[in-house]
């Protein structure tokens, strides 16, 4: 028998989700798949079939002591799951159960997202102790300059109600798509008190609402979620903690992008090598925004990851209230702009690279144009003397111009003659680059000599 997707708990269930920062480089071989930690029932075969796309799990432990932050409620215990995404992103899940009454759920969830870096295990601060942890389960110390994991600036929070508080909800009747005053505290995390059954923003899936048996609700930052089996509340979850990190891969990406900007702006560029080093940075941090955009946001704005009807309402529903779509076009045109500084600095590189190898070549055929002028005259006279001939006479001296100046006329005179017509060659060759503008002006001229003879000859027959 198939187990069914539908369920009433009998305690209310927090799911707190958060990004983490910064980045956790974990070997692949300590890496295991999320199913080991949630139970996802038959939604398992897809997530480990979407394999290293989706986050993957590091460390996963049921803590007996956790206190979460003033105002928020008493927990006994927790489970603590943390992962990674394909760009080594943490995302860290803490699963508790708590009192089944809205106020209190809305005050736990306000204090867990305002107040998160309060939360405690065993005495010291969360990100502390998963620091700890890291190290005790052999992952890599991050480098020196690297600060520690700390909490970064995105949250989504899952609650599962149970017993009178679900039954309660799944009861109340609204019409249309109003919600009731408990879904509204729980869902604005009791920041806002409105008895009017107004919508308020708040989302209501239409393929998940199954009157007096499903109900989900929710705002950008948490989900109301009642009625469904844990394996369904847990791909839920993970399908919130897909938003979440696109969310937050984006802030990243155009805080980076900017950075680039910035180097391109303050870089002193003097040489080549100069030039060629700036490409090399700048090209590396193009390649990491574009994997970034392509691992980290692209992958999770569909829902093609987990295939399942519940699953893709959820995901869309809540990809529409945090308007990824939008967020992701922008940095999309963020990082082409990237693309084009970086393309206008390899074209002045080229440019640069070019022009260098030009006037290279230049000093380098002068070069071996003036050793060919210089060496070949002395060579024929040096072959003249050389020969045994009525013209060499032995007791004159071979600079006596008097005696030899034919020879010496004769050897120097063609390369003579022959740099003169160089010269008037390249004269001419200017001089014909710049015929049109010549051209142009020769008829300018001839229309206003024409135009004079034509006012003057008007005027003497006036």
């Amino acid at each position: 028998m198939p187990r069914p997707d539908t369920a009433v708990r009998a305690h209310t269930r927090l799911l707190l989700m958060y990004n983490l920062t910064p980045q956790v480089r974990v070997p692949d071989n300590m890496l295991r798949p999320l199913t080991e930690a949630l139970d996802l029932g038959r939604f398992a075969a897809h997530v480990e079939a979407a394999g290293r796309l989706l986050p993957r799990l590091v460390l996963h432990e049921r803590v007996p002591e956790i206190t979460l932050p003033p105002s928020a409620a008493r927990v006994d215990g927790a489970a603590i799951t943390l992962a990674v995404t394909p760009r080594w992103d943490p995302l860290l899940f803490v699963d508790v159960e708590i009192a089944d009454d809205a106020d209190v759920i809305a005050d736990t969830l306000y204090a867990t997202w305002q107040d998160r870096s309060a939360t405690r295990v065993g005495g010291a601060p969360l990100a502390e102790w998963l620091d700890g942890r890291l190290r005790a389960y052999g992952v890599p110390a991050r480098p020196a300059d690297q600060p520690p994991l700390k909490f970064g600036r995105n949250v989504h929070q899952s609650v599962f109600p149970g017993a009178a508080l679900a039954r309660g909800l799944l009861a109340e009747h609204v019409p249309g798509d109003a919600v009731g005053q408990d879904v509204v505290t729980i869902v604005l995390r009791g920041t806002l008190d409105d008895g009017t059954g107004a919508t308020l923003g708040i989302r209501r899936p239409e393929t998940l609402n199954n009157p007096g048996q499903t109900m989900v609700a929710h705002g950008r930052g948490v989900s109301l979620i009642v009625g469904y089996a844990p394996p369904v509340e847990n791909a839920f979850g993970l399908a919130a903690a897909g938003i979440l990190n696109a969310v937050a891969a984006v802030h990243r990406i155009r805080l980076q992008a900017f950075e680039a900007l910035e180097l391109d702006r303050a870089a002193v560029v003097e040489t080549t090598d100069d030039a060629r080093a700036l490409v090399a940075r700048l090209s590396r941090r193009l390649s990491d925004l574009q994997l970034d955009l392509s691992f980290s946001v692209e992958t999770y704005a569909d829902t093609i990851l987990i295939p399942e009807l519940l699953v893709e309402g959820f995901h869309s529903s809540l990809r529409g209230v945090s308007a990824l779509a939008d967020a992701l076009d922008n940095t999309s045109r963020i990082v082409e702009r990237v693309n084009a500084v970086l393309a206008t600095r390899r074209v002045d590189l080229e440019t640069a690279s070019q022009e260098y190898a030009e006037g290279r070549d230049r000093v380098l055929a002068a070069v071996i144009a003036a050793g060919s002028v210089f060496a070949l005259p002395p060579a024929l006279l040096l072959a003249f003397f050389g020969v045994n001939s009525s013209d060499v006479d032995p007791r004159r001296s071979i600079l006596d111009l008097n005696h030899y100046g034919v020879a010496y006329a004769i050897a120097w005179l063609p390369f003579l003659l022959l740099i003169a017509a160089g010269l008037v060659a390249r004269r001419r060759i200017s001089l014909r680059l710049s015929a049109p503008d010549a051209v142009t002006s020769d008829r300018r001229r001839t229309r206003r000599s024409w135009r004079s003879w034509f006012r003057r000859s008007r005027r003497r027959s006036a």
